[in-house]
């Protein structure tokens, strides 16, 4: 959808810091942009001490807020919830009873010291770009009538105002238009669009570390420009993942787990388009990856959701054990690391220097790359830094009566040089002297080179006959090479050279791989066997490809080209 978020341009800089909180870390990569690509400059890690803000400024308050409960979703309507969901997720209104949530612990020291060491290595003041906490951000999910969804029930834009006015009578308190993002869900119905609504909670802690660093004199705003959420960066490279693996089947459905320190965050993806999300707080790193599946399984079934087919994991410690726990528990589905699909280096990394990676993409990641992404950001205008210029209007004066002054001198330069070039081809086209030339001298040099010419096109007639058929067998590897990455599935044992063409012996994971690849290379299928390996079945085939005797083609354009240069030569009449 089209949202009015701020809009978030790539940066100029060459340094983008991304940061982020997992737990009772911060995380932080420094990215760097070059001619020939991205390069991650440094990794910053550091610990968090424990500081609550004094004040909170700038944070809507939620009316309802948990304090403590493990809730960090939602719905429009909560009288039907299940004892699941008031169990898990507080939706019985026990956390509702508090005016006010905990205070936000903030993080000065750590983010002063990550920009300190940047300066001190001379990287300068790079912009930043946070990725919120999930567990510091609230998700309600909103559901709206179409003849309301957009103005204009078919083209039209969705209306973000009549989204804001749902979710403020929702929530029960008025929030903040530039803190709020909107992400499109899959529809209910025909007659009903779903959106995930996402903003940020007192107790969020990147706002309050900025107002910290605001409200002291002696300390210096960093260049903020971006705040991000988890879902709508997951969800954003989860695109770019399933337009690199599965292009043909745009309704495949996906599931994204990221398990951390604090909470599991869990997206179910219908094609391009967001399902369902949850950030559960009860299950984190330390719970077993059989209950970790299980409480998944269990989502799947509690709201309906189909088989998937790719399952993408993003986790800190035990990523072997939860990837085999999840081919067990989902035995159909493709299952892989989500940071594969990054365009940088593929380090173990985790959940935490993968947001802060993406979250710095997003200022100066490839335009085609940021496609993918949903063009969100929180970040509140109160705390952009502003510049004060130490001069008064004096100055911006003289600087206008020198910029017209020099502009002045070299309009005048640039119309005398026009006037200049103007007399000069006028000269030029002065009609010089004829010249006598020998009549005689030049017929004999018009003829030796027609004679030229021909000894040239008779010395090809015979390299010719010598180059036919010396480029089969490249011709042919390079054929053969293209032909088996388009078909997938199937390589290639050995070939052997025949009379008029190649034996081709090989195996492949179908029958109709063999037969594409056997259409593809015009061959013939000469055995096909079929037998099983660990279970899978293996088709070996033997395949003979003919190879016709060509001219190559380097010979073939040169023949060409002197034949077409020749022609103009040998029309010209041998008399003068």
């Amino acid at each position: 959808m089209k949202s009015k978020q701020q809009k978030v341009t790539r940066a100029k800089v060459p340094y983008v810091l991304g940061v982020t909180i997992a737990g009772r870390t911060v995380y932080a990569v420094l990215l760097k942009r070059e001619a020939e690509g991205l390069e991650v400059v440094r990794r910053f890690t550091r610990q968090r001490v424990t500081r609550f803000a004094s004040v909170q400024q700038g944070v809507p308050e939620v009316k309802g807020q948990e304090t403590g409960g493990d809730f960090s979703i939602q719905f429009g309507g909560s009288g039907t919830a299940t004892p699941f969901l008031k169990s898990e997720f507080d939706l019985s209104g026990d956390g509702a009873g508090s005016e006010q949530g905990p205070p936000a612990a903030i993080f000065v020291m750590e983010l002063s010291d990550i920009l300190a060491e940047c300066r001190e290595a001379g990287y300068g003041d790079p912009e930043v770009a946070f990725c919120l906490p999930s567990v510091d951000l609230s998700y309600v999910e909103l559901r709206l009538p179409r003849r309301l969804a957009t103005k204009d029930q078919e083209t039209g834009p969705v209306d973000r105002k009549a989204l804001l006015e749902l979710l403020e009578q929702q929530v029960g308190t008025p929030l903040e238009e530039e803190q709020v993002a909107f992400l499109a869900m899959t529809p209910s119905d025909e007659e009903t669009h779903r959106f995930l609504a996402i903003y940020p909670r007192p107790s969020e802690p990147v706002t309050a570390t900025l107002q910290a660093l605001k409200a002291e004199s002696n300390r210096r705003l960093p260049r903020t420009r971006l705040f991000e959420t988890e879902v709508s960066l997951y969800l954003g490279l989860v695109r770019t993942a399933l337009r690199q693996i599965a292009p043909e089947s745009p309704e495949t459905r996906s599931l994204v787990l990221r398990v951390g320190a604090d909470d599991t965050l869990v997206l179910f993806i219908q094609g391009e388009t967001l399902q369902h999300a949850e950030s559960l707080r009860s299950l984190t790193m330390h719970d077993t990856p059989e209950t970790i599946c299980s409480r998944i399984l269990l989502l799947q079934d509690e709201y309906g959701i189909g088989e998937v087919s790719h399952v993408f994991l993003v986790g800190e410690h035990g990523e072997t054990e939860i990837q085999r726990s999840l081919e067990v528990f989902f035995p159909n589905a493709r299952i892989e690391n989500l940071r594969r699909y990054l365009p940088l280096d593929d380090q173990e990394v985790g959940p935490g220097s993968l947001a802060a990676q993406l979250a710095a993409l997003r200022l100066v990641g490839d335009p085609e790359f940021l496609k993918a992404f949903e063009p969100v950001n929180l970040f509140p205008s109160s705390l952009r830094r502003r510049w004060e210029l130490p001069f008064g209007w004096q100055v911006w004066a003289l600087y206008a009566l020198l910029f017209v002054t020099t502009l002045f001198f070299v309009w005048r330069y640039l119309t005398l040089e026009a006037e200049l070039n103007e007399r000069q081809e006028r000269l030029r086209r002065l009609p010089p002297a004829i010249a006598e030339t020998d009549a005689r001298a030049l017929q004999a040099r018009i003829d030796s080179l027609n004679a030229r010419t021909q000894q040239a096109l008779r010395a090809l007639d015979v390299l010719d006959s010598l180059l036919v058929g010396s480029d089969r067998w490249s011709r042919a590897l390079a054929q053969l090479s293209r032909e088996v990455a388009m078909v997938r599935g199937i390589w290639v044992d050995s070939w052997r050279p025949r009379t008029d063409g190649v034996e081709l012996k090989g195996s492949a994971i179908a029958r109709d791989r063999v037969v594409e690849l056997a259409q593809r290379m015009n061959g013939i299928i000469r055995a096909l066997t079929f037998s099983e390996i660990r279970g899978w079945p293996v088709y070996a085939f033997v395949i003979e490809i003919p190879l016709p005797n060509d001219l190559p083609e380097p010979a073939r354009y040169l023949r060409e080209q002197f034949a077409v240069n020749a022609q103009p030569v040998q029309s010209k009449p041998s008399n003068p």
